[in-house]
């Protein structure tokens, strides 16, 4: 298949480079040179600066996530000192970016989107929608023909919730890759969804790296964090 046929989809990277560097290369090994990244690159893992860095090199469409998007308006007291803060917290996360990663994620747009094949392929983070509502297993058929109709949208691509699904809605596609950087209790490995398209149609897979390096959300963080 030809690049154009072909597309990775993933996100919710949340600083965590080993895993983030385990799906880059998992996506390398497949062949595929395409990407679409749904957001949420910072906050709670250890390794911001590295992975912005990882998603700037790639150079692929990356929509904001709403971690991104906390970390970038956070205010840092002049005063404060690094040692005082807890790693992974919004404070600690956004002294630990450069000016470049942090310009970087404030001009990340809430909507991308690219081709595969014939398909027009849309992707937003996920935690703001529009219309607004969630796009998961439990939202309503018709709620998500409205947002694919609004984003025009042939497979829509959304993430935030960390549960990975496929789902088609009407003859379209619906695909939430899940988590690169924080699994669950149940499985930590690092997912990514993989989308191709053919004569009859978009054949679509939620790949898993075959390691437990995305741990679950830390609950120590609060919400928000």
């Amino acid at each position: 298949m030809s690049d154009a046929d072909r597309l990775a989809v993933f996100g919710d990277i949340h600083a965590n480079l080993p895993a983030l560097d385990a799906v880059l290369d998992a996506i390398a090994h497949a062949g595929i040179t395409r990407a679409l990244v749904t957001g949420d690159i910072v906050l709670r893992g250890l390794d911001p600066e590295k992975c912005v860095k990882r998603m700037r090199k790639t150079g692929w469409p990356c929509v904001e996530g709403n971690t991104d998007r906390r970390v970038v308006g956070k205010k840092v007291k002049p005063k404060t000192h690094v040692r005082d803060m807890r790693p992974g917290t919004r404070t600690w996360t956004k002294t630990m970016l450069s000016r470049e990663s942090l310009d970087w994620l404030d001009s990340l747009p809430a909507v991308v989107e690219t081709s595969l094949g014939p398909h027009r392929v849309v992707a937003v983070h996920g935690d703001q929608t529009v219309p607004p509502g969630a796009v998961d297993h439990s939202a309503s058929d018709e709620s998500i023909i409205a947002t694919m109709d609004a984003l025009g949208a042939d497979v829509l691509v959304t993430a935030h919730t960390h549960s990975p699904m496929l789902r088609w809605v009407d003859g379209r596609l619906v695909v939430n890759p899940g988590s690169v950087g924080e699994g669950t209790d149940d499985d930590r490995r690092p997912s990514w969804a993989l989308l191709e398209a053919g004569q009859n149609g978009i054949h679509a897979s939620i790949e898993h790296v075959d390691a437990p390096l995305a741990p679950p959300r830390d609950k120590n963080h609060r919400k928000g964090e």
